[in-house]
């Protein structure tokens, strides 16, 4: 999967590295919603990987940043096994079906760290235990202060760190090839169109988002 630049131009939008191309068809069908959903699915773990690179460049000195980096590689990695009524979900069958059972187990570790802990307060990887402090009852008050004993479980570490690296990659792997196939796939199908029609296709457009998308769900080919 390679990348390339893109201009807006009138009439749609043009893409760098192709001198011969005259415009950029828009597609639609399945197999065009499912590259679509791959490319989705192939930023989430890219940015996984680069937010989990990133934690190496930074100071122990700097918790807060190394566990937002880290809470973020989880969020975006699980985020692509999630539900979602825009993009389909990967499976975990397909992906890690070759890999020992302790791919597995990993996988279900970090679903329930992002859904019990980092994204929902369930679990006890967060504690909060309210208490009195008393004192030794020669004043004309006994409770110096209420106070909260905070506890938070920490899981970055070495072996959680291999293990989610591990997982994103092996997922990576798969989108792009799924990716790849898929674009093949599309290709040979257009290629047994006449140019005359070909051309005559819509251009592909872009709307950028505003303030009333915000509570909607995105929709393919709107």
């Amino acid at each position: 999967m390679e990348y390339y630049e893109i201009k807006q131009v009138e009439g749609g939008l043009h893409i760098e590295g192709f001198p011969d191309a005259v415009k950029l068809i828009k597609l639609d069908g399945p197999k065009a919603k499912r590259i679509s959903d791959l490319s989705l699915h192939r930023h989430d773990l890219e940015f996984s990987s680069e937010c989990l690179e990133a934690i190496n460049t930074i100071p122990t000195n700097q918790p807060t940043v190394r566990e937002a980096l880290w809470r973020c590689a989880i969020i975006h990695y699980a985020k692509c096994f999630g539900r979602s009524v825009a993009r389909f979900q990967l499976s975990r069958e397909k992906i890690y079906k070759n890999e020992p059972p302790e791919a597995k187990q990993a996988f279900e570790y970090f679903q329930y760290l992002r859904d019990k802990h980092i994204v929902h307060d369930e679990n006890s990887y967060a504690q909060s235990i309210p208490g009195a402090a008393l004192n030794q009852g020669y004043k004309n008050y006994k409770i110096e202060k209420i106070l909260c004993l905070e506890a938070h479980g920490n899981t970055l570490e070495h072996d959680n760190y291999s293990n989610l690296k591990l997982l994103v990659q092996m997922a990576l792997k798969w989108v792009v090839a799924e990716f790849d196939t898929c674009c093949e796939i599309v290709t040979k199908e257009l290629e047994a169109i006449p140019y005359d029609e070909l051309i005559k296709l819509p251009n592909v457009t872009y709307r950028a988002p505003g303030v009333e998308d915000i509570n909607g769900s995105r929709r393919f080919n709107p």
